[in-house]
């Protein structure tokens, strides 16, 4: 049969581990891309998955640097395996190579996809409102691809990006956080083109930028990357079917500015005094502590 993106049936099972305990399993999905014939993808279940719980379980997309084959991601390299186990989230770990996969309408879109349905198949888990993160290359696909199905997206994370989409009305509702070091000159400039872009159009892009920092992933980014994912998936369990205990909260929480790095209520005339080429929206204190320190 000739299509154009077709499944490869089969769950290739990793080492057998102890009930209760996470593991790594893959689907293959198969396209025409030149490069990507049969593409890898792998996915961690969560320490304590259980089948039978009350709603689906929700899916962090995680792309590594470029052409990683993503076991490495998906076996909860650079900590992502133990706030995945505390939050119950499967992470799925693309393993993309060349033929430009960051951009998602060319082929690389409708293989995850396809991938998620495959897993879906196996495993409970909700293959829309999405949770993104990539670093360097990976940060690209992070971005891209919620630009390319909005409607997909709950919220994503870029780290230390090369490319961008280009910031408009589609994606105002799709919750994003930008970060890169400072000595990281090429993507710094980059990044914070685009967020200045993206707050000049309307959208509200959580930026944060890390001193003395080359083209790598700072552990702080990582913290923050973490209160922010985090935050939009227990905000929005009804997502997956689970019931959600709502909190008057007003929004947002707390106000950041970017010159110095401190946080204030909201409410606060400090706040209300920000430049807003300098205004950070900080929508809960797990958030605002990770991205800064509260002022005294």
């Amino acid at each position: 049969m000739k299509t154009n993106l077709f499944l490869l049936l089969c769950l290739l099972a990793a080492s057998p581990v102890a009930a209760g305990s996470a593991r790594v399993e893959s689907v293959q999905v198969k396209t025409r891309a030149p490069e990507n014939r049969t593409v890898t993808v792998h996915f961690r279940i969560p320490a304590n998955y259980d089948p039978e719980q009350a709603g689906l379980s929700r899916v962090l997309i995680l792309f590594g640097g470029r052409n990683t084959d993503g076991r490495a991601d998906a076996s909860g390299r650079l900590g992502w395996g133990e706030w995945a186990d505390k939050h119950g989230i499967f992470l799925v770990c693309p393993g993309f190579r060349n033929d430009n996969y960051w951009e998602p309408e060319e082929w690389s879109g409708r293989a995850l996809f396809s991938a998620l349905a495959a897993i879906r198949k196996q495993y409970e888990i909700c293959t829309e409102k999405l949770l993104f993160y990539g670093y360097s290359a990976g940060s690209q696909c992070s971005n891209l691809f919620p630009a390319w199905r909005p409607g997909s997206a709950r919220a994503w994370v870029s780290h230390a990006c090369g490319v961008f989409h280009e910031p408009g009305g589609r994606m105002r509702s799709v919750p994003g956080l930008v970060t890169c070091g400072d000595a990281d000159t090429a993507r710094y400039l980059i990044s914070r083109n685009f967020v200045e872009e993206a707050r000049r159009r309307g959208t509200a892009i959580l930026w944060k930028s890390f001193p003395n920092s080359p083209h790598d992933v700072p552990p702080d980014s990582l913290k923050l990357a973490r209160a922010f994912l985090a935050y939009y998936h227990l905000r929005y369990l009804s997502d997956l079917g689970r019931p959600v205990k709502r909190e008057n909260t007003p929004e947002p929480f707390f106000v950041g500015d970017d010159l110095d790095n401190v946080f204030y209520p909201a409410d606060s005339p400090q706040a209300r005094n920000i430049m807003p080429e300098d205004r950070v929206i900080l929508p809960d204190r797990s958030i605002a502590e990770a991205w800064g320190k509260a002022a005294k």
